[in-house]
């Protein structure tokens, strides 16, 4: 889905008295960052004005998308949340999001270290939902402890920490979350597998695994597959500019972990983990299930079954047994 008009149009007021260009010409600076990032784990490095106004432009879209459908997920189940913390925030993307997904929240808090991207967050937040957040200066690794929260999320950010900070602060964050902890990675096997040790800690922790995972044994995704996901999006004219992208819409590649807390029993409905294969009278779907990976055909010989099936989408839990 693409960002709200009201942002859409903030978003396009901050290029109004800026060269464009300069924003283009760092995009190149910008994404070999994150590909040196992603190859060395390097912290993510914005080292000028036009660097941040080219990650609003072609980031901020895409993340938005993941966050709307991994928090549209979490909100099929029976919760409410009425406070909000969001670890890493940047331009505060995912508090955006959630607000929209979860209109009961009514205190929303945000930890980063960039004084730029708090402008961003905190104008956002206000044309967004008339809201004026608590946005927090700090390095996230040297607080002691976070605020019980009743809602935490940690959107594309333990992905740029070390092992160890990233676990020290996983474990800070399970401590306050009340009721449900959201983590949102890249859809790389680099994140996958750093995400996947997460989640361990998380079950070590006590955490109830509310999705993707149907379970919490062991992952049963070898060293040579990721789990991931992928959400499109329609690419605005600036997003094009900037990318200098000739196709209207792009695909977002993520992985994900909704962890919840509490006396909860999660449903252990099989997921697809791939995208589906519709073939002539019949679809191939994989599945993650409670049992290990699984491979299911649906034909029309099973009518109400096959019409289920060619109803699937990538990222979706199987509710039709056969």
């Amino acid at each position: 889905m693409p960002l709200p008009n009201s942002l859409l149009k903030k978003l396009e007021e901050s290029f109004e008295t800026t060269d464009k260009l300069a924003v283009k010409n760092e995009r190149y600076y910008l994404t070999q960052n994150y590909t040196d990032q992603e190859k060395e784990n390097l912290k993510r490095r914005i080292r000028n004005t036009h660097q941040r106004l080219s990650y609003l432009a072609t980031r901020v879209p895409a993340t938005y998308a993941v966050c709307e459908d991994v928090l549209g997920r979490l909100a099929q189940y029976d919760f409410e949340f009425s406070s909000l913390l969001d670890l890493g925030a940047g331009p505060g993307t995912a508090s955006i999001c959630a607000k929209y997904i979860f209109p009961e929240l009514e205190k929303i808090s945000l930890i980063d270290q960039d004084k730029d991207f708090k402008v961003f967050a905190e104008s956002f937040l206000k044309v967004a939902h008339h809201t004026q957040p608590l946005y927090e200066l700090h390095d996230i690794s040297k607080i002691s402890k976070f605020p019980p929260t009743d809602l935490v999320i940690s959107s594309y950010f333990l992905n740029e920490l070390s092992e160890k900070n990233a676990g020290s602060i996983l474990h800070k964050a399970w401590l306050a979350t009340k009721k449900a902890l959201v983590i949102i990675e890249p859809g790389t096997p680099k994140a996958f597998k750093n995400l996947k040790k997460l989640r361990q800690e998380l079950i070590n922790y006590g955490a109830h695994i509310l999705a993707p995972c149907p379970h919490e044994n062991a992952c049963p995704l070898g060293d040579d597959d990721w789990c991931h996901f992928s959400v499109r999006l329609e690419r605005t004219p600036l997003h094009k500019y900037i990318k200098e992208a000739t196709l209207s819409y792009e695909d977002e590649k993520f992985s994900y972990l909704i962890a919840v807390k509490g006396p909860y029993k999660p449903i252990s409905l099989p997921r697809l983990i791939k995208k589906p294969r519709k073939r002539p009278g019949h679809v191939i779907v994989d599945l993650c299930t409670a049992n290990g990976l699984q491979q299911e055909t649906f034909s029309k010989k099973d009518k109400a079954l096959y019409k289920d099936a060619q109803k699937l989408k990538w990222g979706d839990c199987l509710k039709s047994e056969k």
